[in-house]
C-alpha cells in the first residue's frame, strides 16, 4: 500500500511532513453500534502553519452550522477578523461575517458582502447569529457564530449546501469607525480553504476487540517549493493476510505542523501476485525515476480529504482485504 498525499497548499519553502492513514483491519467478528455522544465536530486548517483553524458542527434539525474560528495573531494587533463564503474562492463577490472592534473598544459582528472591487458593505439583513469572541492562549483570537444553510437572502448571502465550500478569511487593523467601506486590500493577512461543510451523519461504531491497526505512513517528506506535489510511498503491510480480513475503519494521522500543507491522501493496493516484490519507492508520483512495476498499485482502499473525520464502515459491512492470492504491498 502507499499513500499519495496530494495536492498540497501553495507555499515557498521546504517542509518536513509526516502523514498517514490508519487502517483498522478486523478479524472475523461483529461490530456493535454506540449512541452518538453529541454533535460531531469537524475541523480544517485555514493557513499553511495549521495554527489558524476553523471548527464547525452541523445541526440538521435547525438547518444551521455553528462555527468556531481560531485566528493566530502572532502577537499582532487586529481590529477586525472575517470568515466568509465564496463560490470560487475569490475575496470579491463573497459573503463575510466580520468581527470588529470600534474606536470606543466595543466588539461586535456584522453580516457583510463584497462587490467586484473588493469593497465591504454591511448587509441590510443580518444573518451571522449567536456571536461570541474570546482571547485564548498563544495569541489566538477565537470567535463563534451560527449561520443557517439558507438565509433566504438570495441576493447577498451564500447558500450552504452539499459539495465544496470555499472559506475565505481576512484579518485587518484599525482603529475603525465603521466596517462599511473597508477594502479587501486593507487586510493584513488573508487566505482561502476548501472544505465540505455538510457531511452525512453516521452512528458511532465500537470496533471489535480483535482488530489490528496499520499506519500507512509517509514520514520526513521534504516537499519541494511547488504549488502542488503528489508524493508516492510504497510499503509492505506488516500483517499475515493470507486469509480474508475486512477493513472496518480508516482515518488520517497528520502531525500538527503539517496540517495546513496536506490536502488529501489515498491508499492504493498493488494488484500483483502474492509473492511479487514491489520496489519500496518514495518520491514524486509522476517522476521518471518511479519504477514502472509500481504502476499496478492503483486499487483504492482508503481515501481522505482535508477536514474529513474517521470513516467507519457500518455494522454489516467492511472492505475485504487479504486471501491466499493477496499481495501485501
Amino acid at each position: 500500500m502507499r499513500p499519495s498525499p496530494p495536492p498540497l497548499s501553495p507555499f515557498h519553502r521546504w517542509w518536513t511532513v509526516a502523514v498517514a492513514i490508519t487502517v483498522a483491519i478486523a478479524w472475523p467478528s461483529l461490530l456493535s453500534v454506540a449512541a452518538a455522544a453529541g454533535p460531531r465536530v469537524y475541523t480544517a486548517p485555514l493557513d499553511d502553519t495549521g495554527r489558524s483553524v476553523v471548527y464547525w458542527t452541523v445541526d440538521y434539525a435547525f438547518r444551521s452550522v455553528k462555527f468556531e474560528v481560531h485566528f493566530a495573531t502572532d502577537g499582532g494587533h487586529y481590529d477586525w477578523l472575517a470568515l466568509g463564503f465564496s463560490d470560487r474562492g475569490n475575496f470579491t463577490g463573497a459573503d463575510f461575517c466580520v468581527m470588529w472592534v470600534d474606536w470606543k473598544g466595543v466588539t461586535g459582528m456584522l453580516d457583510t458582502w463584497t462587490n467586484d472591487a473588493g469593497r465591504i458593505s454591511v448587509d441590510e439583513r443580518q444573518d451571522c447569529d449567536e456571536f461570541d469572541v474570546a482571547r485564548i492562549h498563544g495569541g489566538v483570537i477565537a470567535l463563534t457564530f451560527t449561520r443557517k444553510f439558507d438565509t433566504c437572502d438570495d441576493e447577498r448571502d451564500y447558500l450552504i449546501e452539499d459539495g465544496t465550500t470555499h472559506l475565505v478569511w481576512m484579518m485587518g487593523g484599525g482603529p475603525l469607525f465603521a466596517v462599511d467601506g473597508l477594502l479587501v486590500s486593507q487586510a493584513r493577512a488573508k487566505g482561502m480553504q476548501r472544505v465540505q461543510l455538510l457531511k452525512a451523519e453516521r452512528p458511532q461504531v465500537k470496533l471489535p476487540d480483535k482488530v489490528s491497526e496499520v499506519d500507512v505512513l509517509a514520514d520526513k517528506v521534504k516537499v519541494p517549493a511547488e504549488e502542488t506535489t503528489y508524493w508516492c510511498h510504497v510499503m509492505k503491510i506488516p500483517l499475515d493476510l493470507s486469509s480474508k480480513h475486512h477493513i472496518v475503519r480508516f482515518e488520517s494521522v497528520i502531525e500538527e505542523n503539517s496540517r495546513g500543507v496536506v490536502h488529501h491522501m489515498e491508499v492504493f493496493h498493488c494488484e500483483a501476485g502474492a509473492d511479487d516484490q514491489m520496489p519500496l519507492y518514495r518520491g514524486p508520483c509522476f517522476s521518471e525515476k518511479r519504477p514502472y512495476k509500481t504502476q499496478v498499485c492503483k486499487k483504492v482502499l482508503a481515501a481522505w480529504a482535508m477536514g474529513a473525520p474517521a470513516f467507519v464502515y457500518p455494522e454489516e459491512a467492511g472492505l475485504p482485504i487479504g486471501g491466499p492470492d493477496f499481495n501485501n504491498y
